[in-house]
């Protein structure tokens, strides 16, 4: 018989409400959202006065770094850290050795994450072979993902397309399965020549150059601009990341605003990492520090937030060691850069709500809802109402959390986010109605998560008795 379980005293918090009740949750599902005075008997309490209560976090931009570059990363501490961080779901990418284009490859894959992740998963695979599309499609993955940035790892010539034809080609292609196609924009060409421009005004070829060139608004802005009309032609779903230009913001809330299938995505450096912290940490703060000095770009960020041009907030979690790091000191167009953020990154967002950047429901929105619509799993997953699984994270909105190196479950064991005073954090997550993590323990076991696929779970039926005045459907 399944187990029951209360979850007392806590704030239900939604993309459009608070809502006081205790949830009843029996087996891996949540049952019914009681009032406080209410009697269900349960054989557990986890009492939760005083804090917030979310939606089990879903990321649709994990680097687990499976296969080919265990020594970064893999799906154990990936999902350790991710645990640990609040989340329940995540969707990695394709940039691994060898890269996730083929069906073969996509099967090697899920059988490594079916042994190691403790949290459930998906896949994103490359798109630069068009006759294995459909079948990876068949096969399960949430989607696909584009690179038009190229170089050294962690951005893969092989899973790059930056010619609009080839382009046009993917987009109809991937269009036909109905999945996503999620594209890290980037104009290549432009951004080495203004590299080589700078380089020939006798700035030196480093890490601040580099990320100067690279986060400037007409890189990403013309790449924009193209995907934007390509999406027109061709219909595809496409999800656009690391939209921290406000050039390619404004392109992007027009678009939307056209009513074109596209969602927008951002990842936390982009909106914290300063100039300073380059100059402190170097490439573990590379590329975000060239962005956060912009008064404009910041300001069209907050704003689209607001509006809700800006659908999700992803992690990027793209951990490498410290000594991968040293590559951008030799190279920086050939270095890898990139950082672990999910033993942190709700802290980071939870201090933007703390400070009255960002509003609450917002947040919640592009950490669970949104995500969870935009991969067909709403609302088993990123929903807290009758009849979703149980996945739950438990929130300390005063906890104080100060990051340190020495702290970290990602196998990388640094954060560009040491020594920073937070405020806010996850205290319990649950998957499918199991405590996985709780007060910094990860007591989630390898191999616990579930392959999500790419079509929603059994359907929501809410069980019968439940009163609709406690639902959690979305408004309007």
């Amino acid at each position: 018989m399944a187990k029951t379980i209360r979850i007392k005293g806590g704030t239900i918090q939604t993309p459009t409400e608070s809502i006081e009740a205790d949830i009843i949750v029996k087996g891996d599902r949540i049952s019914a959202l009681v009032a406080r005075d209410d009697e269900t008997p349960a054989s557990e309490v986890i009492d939760a006065t005083g804090k917030w209560i979310l939606p089990g976090l879903i990321d649709m931009h994990a680097h687990t770094r499976v296969p080919g570059y265990e020594a970064k990363e893999d799906y154990f501490t990936a999902s350790q850290a991710a645990a640990n961080g609040g989340y329940t779901t995540f969707v990695d990418m394709p940039n691994v050795e060898p890269p996730t284009t083929t069906v073969d490859l996509l099967k090697q894959k899920r059988a490594i994450a079916e042994e190691q992740s403790i949290i459930d998963w998906g896949h994103f695979a490359g798109a630069t072979e068009l006759d294995q599309i459909e079948g990876l499609a068949a096969e399960g993955v949430s989607g696909f993902k584009i690179f038009q940035v190229t170089g050294g790892y962690p951005h893969d010539p092989r899973l790059a397309i930056d010619d609009p034809a080839k382009l046009y080609a993917t987009f109809r292609a991937i269009a036909e399965t109905g999945l996503l196609c999620v594209v890290h924009p980037f104009t290549q060409s432009l951004f080495e020549y203004l590299y080589e421009q700078e380089l020939a005004k006798g700035r030196l070829p480093d890490i601040h150059t580099f990320s100067d060139v690279y986060t400037r608004d007409v890189v990403w802005r013309t790449a924009v601009a193209v995907l934007v009309e390509l999406q027109r032609e061709t219909g595809v779903r496409l999800q656009v990341v690391h939209t921290h230009a406000a050039g390619s913001l404004r392109l992007l809330r027009s678009a939307k605003q056209d009513g074109l299938a596209i969602s927008v995505a951002v990842d936390p450096k982009y909106i914290h990492l300063r100039d300073e912290d380059i100059q402190t940490q170097g490439a573990r703060a590379i590329p975000g520090g060239a962005v956060t000095n912009d008064a404009d770009r910041m300001k069209e960020m907050w704003r689209s937030f607001e509006d809700g041009t800006i659908d999700v907030v992803d992690s990027d979690h793209a951990p490498h060691t410290l000594d991968d790091l040293k590559s951008m000191d030799v190279d920086p167009l050939m270095g890898a850069f990139g950082a672990p953020h999910y033993d942190h990154m709700l802290s980071v967002m939870l201090t933007d709500v703390h400070n009255g950047k960002l509003r609450l429901g917002r947040l919640v929105a592009a950490l669970t809802e949104n995500p969870a619509k935009l991969l067909g799993i709403y609302p088993n997953k990123g929903a807290i109402q009758p009849g979703s699984l149980a996945d739950i994270v438990v929130v300390d909105p005063e906890k104080e959390v100060i990051p340190s190196d020495d702290e970290m479950y990602s196998k990388s064991a640094w954060t560009p986010y040491t020594g920073w005073h937070l405020i806010g954090g996850p205290v319990l997550t649950m998957l499918r109605g199991e405590v996985i993590a709780r007060d910094g323990d990860v007591i989630g076991k390898a191999g616990f998560g579930e392959y999500i696929g790419n079509q929603p779970l059994e359907p929501v039926s809410p069980p019968p008795g439940v009163s609709p005045s406690l639902s959690l459907a979305p408004k309007g």
